[in-house]
């Protein structure tokens, strides 16, 4: 009888190995949920901010500089004046090819106050894929094609300040995918100052005008 008591005893000892198992195993489980959730929680990190990379690459789309303008007066009097311009616009290393054609025509305008007074015939151009490259470009305009309180303010700009500001757009030929036939782009601001003892020429000072593609 006294043997048979002191079995229960050596069941409730070789319970606890058992116990000891279980927990690790639940603690080990614990530490691969805890790895598992972080490791998933960067890859989505790094997705969204891959994807956010790819769509700023995406809408992304490189400035164009215009880095001379010359401009001249061709004719001026009280009642007419005639007007001429002549571009060099630089188109980037990374525009060619992958937004605008290699090859095409493209047009130039010429604002004064945000309203447009002259464009240059339509242009033709053959860049070199991967390069920067200048494309010169002019324009003229007379009385005929401005309006007279345009061509009076503009009279008056250059007798009374020797200087003049233009503002200008670009018309480019898009060859991106799925998009328009035409990229359109803005440029800043021309200051212009005419040489001392002149009122014929005046070249370009200060900063570059900078074109941004408008979308």
């Amino acid at each position: 009888m006294e043997k048979e008591a002191l079995v229960p005893k050596l069941t409730s000892v070789s319970r606890t190995p058992t116990i000891k198992k279980y927990v690790l195993l639940i603690l080990k489980i614990l530490a691969f949920l805890v790895i598992l959730s972080f490791t998933i929680a960067v890859m989505v990190y790094c997705f969204i901010a891959a994807y956010e990379k790819d769509k700023e690459r995406e809408n992304y789309v490189p400035n164009i500089t215009i880095p001379s303008m010359d401009f001249t007066v061709l004719n001026i009097t009280e009642t007419s004046l005639s007007l001429k311009w002549n571009l060099l616009i630089r188109i980037p290393r990374d525009l060619p090819g992958w937004y605008m054609c290699h090859r095409g025509d493209f047009k130039f305008f010429i604002l004064y106050k945000g309203v447009t007074i002259a464009t240059s015939s339509i242009e033709s151009y053959n860049l070199i894929p991967r390069w920067a490259q200048l494309i010169s470009v002019s324009s003229i305009v007379s009385e005929e094609g401005m309006d007279s309180v345009i061509m009076k303010d503009i009279m008056e700009s250059i007798k009374e300040m020797g200087e003049i500001r233009f503002g200008s757009r670009l018309l480019l030929p898009d060859c991106r995918y799925g998009t328009s036939a035409k990229m359109n782009y803005a440029c800043d601001e021309a200051k212009l100052r005419f040489e001392s003892g002149s009122l014929r020429n005046a070249t370009l000072f200060g900063n570059l005008p900078i074109c941004r593609y408008l979308r």
